[in-house]
């Protein structure tokens, strides 16, 4: 066979063979599209507005009024702790739907300085077309440190606090929760640029950039002792003192992002504190705390305040009623270090029945 005949056939059999490669990589389908979201972690660290004011009497009765909506005082989380940024992105049936019939894409966690201002950070995802929801909490832990500390946060439609946890700094129980839905759909636009989804309208996000803001998840509340001279006068010390304050009824102790409310209730909770701010006007700040509360109503806690020197008790003031608002403070006033109200038994609310509750053993 000549030189001429056998080139002939090789090409013939390479374009054949090219022919039918290029037919069998066709049936593949096509890859799926993808595009880039970037997503904005911004965090409100203005201080709470203010929102009631209690005042208890001496026999337990108290007066409640409306305050102005002022910022309260401010305060600098320890240098040694970092803010922790959360984050879980859900592709969604649909925006009605609940997470929980949606398909976890991403989990992440990642610290920042515990003084930045938002945004705190951003978050690069790669997605396809479909509905999605972006859920993001906020708290403080250990510096450099993305490990849960005071918050278990493994699922954040159920975040979950560390009872056993007792903390010298209650301001590090500071919390806060975001959610956001957004769309990405290829024949709306032609850049694929991500669509915010809100309640009234929709937004399409400038650059790819889908902004979270995330707002306090707790009520604060804080309990001024307005007898202090009564107390000094008795031969006391209030740089001796120990307060102890007990949550009788069932508190938060659990915190779903997606909905924004509580989802987790234990009783007889406990938390300590001393006295630190003496103001003008005489008055003590006993203590303070942080309780996950619900974004859209006013809730409850019923707790007992029971003054220490070491392991001796120096009094108690019980049935002390504090309504919470979300990102508010309570200011609660009242004779607690010297006028006893209350017996020594600690009461239980069995009658609570408002939500799901699930009770830690002890």
């Amino acid at each position: 066979m000549s030189k001429h005949r056998i080139y002939i056939l090789l090409v013939c059999s390479l374009s054949i063979w090219w022919v039918s490669c290029d037919t069998t990589i066709h049936e593949y389908p096509e890859m799926e599209k993808n595009v880039e979201v970037l997503l904005e972690l911004n965090v409100d660290r203005t201080p709470p507005q203010y929102y009631k004011e209690l005042i208890y009497d001496h026999n337990g009765n108290y007066e409640e009024i409306e305050l102005e909506a002022n910022l309260s005082e401010a305060y600098i989380p320890n240098e040694h702790l970092s803010m922790r940024l959360v984050a879980e992105l859900y592709k969604m049936e649909s925006p009605e739907d609940r997470i929980d019939k949606g398909v976890l894409v991403a989990h992440r966690t990642v610290s920042v300085d515990r003084l930045l201002e938002a945004p705190q950070d951003t978050l690069q995802f790669h997605v396809s077309a479909g509905f999605y929801r972006a859920l993001v909490w906020a708290d403080y832990t250990l510096r450099d440190n993305v490990e849960d500390w005071h918050f278990k946060t493994e699922n954040l439609n159920a975040v979950q606090v560390d009872v056993d946890h007792d903390l010298r700094d209650n301001h590090h129980k500071n919390s806060a929760a975001g959610r956001c839905d957004f769309s990405v759909d290829f024949d709306f636009s032609r850049s694929s640029a991500p669509i915010i989804l809100s309640e009234t309208r929709t937004i399409p996000a400038a650059d790819h950039i889908v902004p979270v803001y995330l707002e306090r998840a707790v009520g604060r509340f804080r309990l001024w002792a307005t007898d202090l001279q009564d107390f000094l006068n008795s031969g006391n010390r209030i740089e001796d003192l120990r307060i102890q304050i007990v949550y009788k009824q069932y508190v938060s102790a659990g915190y779903n992002v997606d909905t924004g409310t509580p989802n987790r209730f234990v009783q007889m909770y406990v938390t300590e504190t001393v006295p630190t701010t003496v103001l003008e006007d005489g008055n003590v700040l006993l203590g303070y705390d942080y309780v996950l509360t619900s974004s859209d109503k006013e809730d409850h806690v019923l707790v007992d305040v029971f003054i220490y020197d070491e392991d001796k008790e120096l009094n108690r003031y019980k049935n002390i009623s504090i309504p919470l608002q979300r990102n508010r403070e309570t200011v609660v006033k009242g004779p607690f270090l010297t006028q006893k109200i209350g017996s020594g038994d600690i009461g239980i609310d069995d009658e609570f029945d408002d939500e799901f509750v699930v009770v830690i053993p002890d």
